[in-house]
């Protein structure tokens, strides 16, 4: 919501850990003096107040004021902005194919197939959503191999990582994602069908759009869809339409006794719709996913440098869930992540299940696997892979 940042000194946080709406300054301060905080003057108090409500930082009028003045600027613009266009990639399109062809060209093919496509029909493609600049040979590669495979298709479902949604939650938009190498329509018919599915919901207020104002400046289906269109070309098919789907995080399902989100009824509902439209039309699904985060830099207290024990064993452990997402497998895919509680921290969790789900797939391959550095000293890492899915 803002540019702002606020840097806060440590005492001060025994005093912001009771800015919940419930209290009184007078009560704020009383609370931290009883926990051990120093005394902090109350103007000092009253002046970081203000510069919280100044950065929006505050629930109260002036954020949601905001909050409703961005939403209608973004439901109302022709398009959703690309919002990393001229910052991680080039926003020109000329520029950009340039550069995007850069890394695909050690995985160029006179026909864009892979020697290795499995028997059946491409039904979904699990693509990283890190930036090029680390991720670019993994994405080459999995594009690469289906350019030739989607060119028929008329529906894109790409289910992406909701980096600021709880969930479960399925989070929909009719906004149309624009790219710099072209632009497939929402399709808003479907999402007028799954927003009234999702709204029988009633463990959380408004499922459908609740978390929309996520999709502004979220990366995961922007980036891959750049490269969705990279791999259309220019004269892809005027009829093909996309449906962007955030996914909230499965953070709470992998706690002991939460139910599987099969049980879920409303996302049941939703997923077997999608199912069925795709028997109707030729559909892909699109999982934009990275897979483990680990090291310092993600709270790690093992350092993780190349060549390392700890890398050969995420590397084993990527190995293991990338088996199980080309047997399709969505159940020991969530099995494996939940049995060592998370501890690599899959964010693509949520889309991967839900397109293995949607998709049906029974068999694929997985190629572009890469460790990228996350940290300045080499010991932290993002891990990536593609993966295209047949059935």
């Amino acid at each position: 919501m803002s540019e702002q940042s606020l840097l806060v000194s440590a005492p001060l946080g025994a005093y912001l850990q009771n800015v919940d709406g419930t209290h009184t300054v007078e009560e704020i301060i009383e609370t931290a003096l009883t926990i051990g905080a120093p005394l902090v003057p109350t103007e000092i108090l009253d002046d970081l107040l203000t510069r919280l409500d100044e950065a929006l930082l505050l629930s109260n009028g002036a954020y949601l004021a905001e909050m409703e003045r961005r939403m209608h600027e973004y439901r109302s613009a022709p398009s959703r902005k690309a919002a990393l266009a001229d910052l991680a990639y080039p926003g020109n399109a000329e520029d950009l194919r340039g550069y995007l062809d850069g890394f695909v060209f050690p995985y160029m093919s006179s026909n864009g197939t892979s020697a290795r496509q499995p028997d059946g029909v491409l039904k979904g493609i699990v693509s990283p959503h890190i930036d090029f600049e680390r991720g670019g040979g993994s994405y080459g590669t999995i594009w690469e191999q289906v350019r030739s495979q989607i060119q028929d298709v008329e529906l894109f479902v790409v289910f992406g990582t909701d980096h600021s949604g709880d969930g479960p939650r399925l989070t929909l938009t009719n906004q149309n994602y624009e790219s710099p190498l072209g632009m497939l329509a929402t399709d808003t018919e479907l999402v007028d069908v799954l927003a009234r599915i999702l709204a029988l919901d009633d463990s959380v207020e408004d499922h459908a759009f609740g978390d929309e104002f996520n999709h502004v400046n979220e990366h995961s289906i922007e980036l891959a869809s750049v490269w969705l269109h990279r791999a259309l070309g220019p004269d892809s098919r005027a009829n093909a339409r996309m449906l962007p789907i955030l996914c909230g995080s499965f953070g709470r399902l992998l706690m002991d006794g939460a139910p599987a989100v099969d049980e879920h009824p409303q996302i049941r509902q939703a997923i077997t719709y999608l199912s069925e439209i795709a028997e109707q039309r030729r559909t892909i699904f699109v999982a934009a996913s990275d897979l483990a985060h680990v090291g310092p830099a993600f709270g790690d207290a093992d350092l993780m440098p190349v060549d390392s024990d700890h890398r050969k064993r995420v590397e084993t452990d990527d190995e293991q869930l990338l088996e199980t997402i080309i047997k399709g497998d969505r159940e020991r895919f969530f099995e494996l992540v939940k049995n060592d509680e998370n501890r690599n921290k899959i964010c693509g969790l949520a889309p991967i299940y839900m397109t293995l789900w949607a998709s049906g797939a029974t068999s694929g391959v997985w190629s572009g696997y890469q460790q990228c550095q996350a940290d300045a000293a080499d010991t932290s890492f993002v891990s990536i892979a593609g993966a295209t899915l047949y059935g």
